[in-house]
């Protein structure tokens, strides 16, 4: 019985201490609370990474680590494929002409320069990744 108790009151305590870190960065959370809402987690998660993502996201920005493949009609010179990219260069295959070959042409790409595919005449530019300080770097390799 004690221990159900002494179970009881951890638990008891974590969630009084959760509710005042939420009413310290979101004030006027405890009275919304008590009245039965739930307070949304991108409200009061402001710092690191997630918190960086949920002001892109409500800024406007659907998707903030630049992970969503974006629908291109076939590129070329006028409108190629953007490739964003951490290193020097970018080795892509071509997805302009995959739907009638057996096989994958692949493209190697400088940053800064455009490259052209030999079949399908389909453009692709290299640029720098435009938020380097957010990607993880493995320290180890």
């Amino acid at each position: 019985s004690s221990g159900i108790n002494a179970e009881y009151g951890y638990w008891r305590q974590a969630n009084k201490d959760y509710k005042m870190m939420v009413e310290k960065k979101v004030p006027g959370a405890l009275e919304r609370m008590e009245k039965g809402e739930l307070i949304p987690e991108w409200e009061y998660v402001t710092e690191g990474k997630l918190g960086w993502e949920y002001r892109q996201v409500l800024a406007g920005n659907p998707d903030p680590w630049c992970v969503e493949g974006n629908f291109y009609p076939r590129a070329d010179h006028t409108r190629p494929h953007i490739l964003y990219t951490m290193e020097d260069y970018r080795v892509v295959g071509c997805v302009d002409c995959m739907d009638d070959q057996h096989y994958i042409n692949y493209l190697l790409i400088n940053v800064n320069e455009m490259g052209r595919c030999k079949d399908c005449g389909s453009c692709y530019v290299c640029l720098p990744h435009p938020e380097p300080d957010l990607i993880w770097v493995d320290p180890h390799h």
